[in-house]
């Protein structure tokens, strides 16, 4: 069953834990969450994480973004997922397609050291739950759940479902945060290009090739080998 997330704070956070995989089984608890921006916890939403296990905090927003720390018992990583290369994201950031899964595919063959750097984190975290964040945890937090989600063979429709639940959290991440997160703005655009929500996503998990990607990102085994097992705590992958 999913775990569930209550954290003062956050509107958008959830345990990637309980999602069905293609052998039956269920992700663990308590290894990767997924959330929004942090700068709204107060001692009580820290707490909860505490609670729930975070150790380390990986954040994945630009320089410019980036703001607010964790606790002192806390490792805080940033890591600048989307990056600085213009030429690939003028195009995107043209027609929109920033704000979506139609950027995935490309960001994963074009700028492969990005993700390969939050993996290295993810790998060489403590011991504990790790949180990964960007703005509204909704895309650039995606792309790393995606991958996460394929790499121990979550099911496609679980991981849709778990893509789908950012926009049903939309209206409680805006009376939160006090702005937009440009809902209609992401279905006209992904409408522009044939696609729902759900299509987009399913689309572009189907594509991904974990096994393909690690070797074409040139990530090494000591690295790999957490992200496949979930840090230790699913069976790794036949050779």
């Amino acid at each position: 069953m999913r775990t569930a997330l209550s954290v003062d704070g956050l509107a958008n956070a959830r345990d990637l834990g309980g999602l069905e995989r293609h052998d039956g089984s269920l992700t663990p608890a308590g290894v990767f969450i997924r959330a929004e921006v942090l700068d709204l916890l107060n001692d009580s939403g820290w707490a909860a994480l505490r609670d729930h296990g975070v150790r380390t905090v990986i954040d994945l927003r630009r320089p410019d973004e980036a703001a607010g720390a964790s606790p002192d018992d806390m490792l805080l990583v940033r890591v600048d997922l989307d990056g600085d290369e213009r030429d690939f994201w003028a195009p995107f950031e043209a027609d929109g397609r920033w704000g979506t899964p139609l950027y995935y595919v490309a960001h994963l063959e074009e700028l492969p050291h990005r993700l390969a750097h939050v993996l290295q984190a993810i790998a060489s975290a403590p011991e504990g739950t790790v949180l990964f964040h960007c703005g509204a945890g909704w895309d650039r937090t995606g792309l790393v759940a995606a991958v996460l989600l394929k790499a121990v063979g979550v099911t496609e429709d679980a991981a849709v479902e778990d893509y789908l639940a950012s926009f049903a959290n939309a209206d409680a991440m805006t009376a939160l945060h006090g702005r937009s997160f440009d809902v209609d703005k992401r279905l006209g655009v992904l409408a522009a290009f044939g696609h729902t929500p759900d299509s987009a996503f399913r689309d572009m998990y189907r594509r991904l090739d974990v096994s393909e990607w690690l070797r074409h990102a040139g990530v090494d085994e000591d690295a790999a080998r957490p992200i496949l097992t979930w840090r230790g705590r699913v069976d790794a992958p036949l050779a």
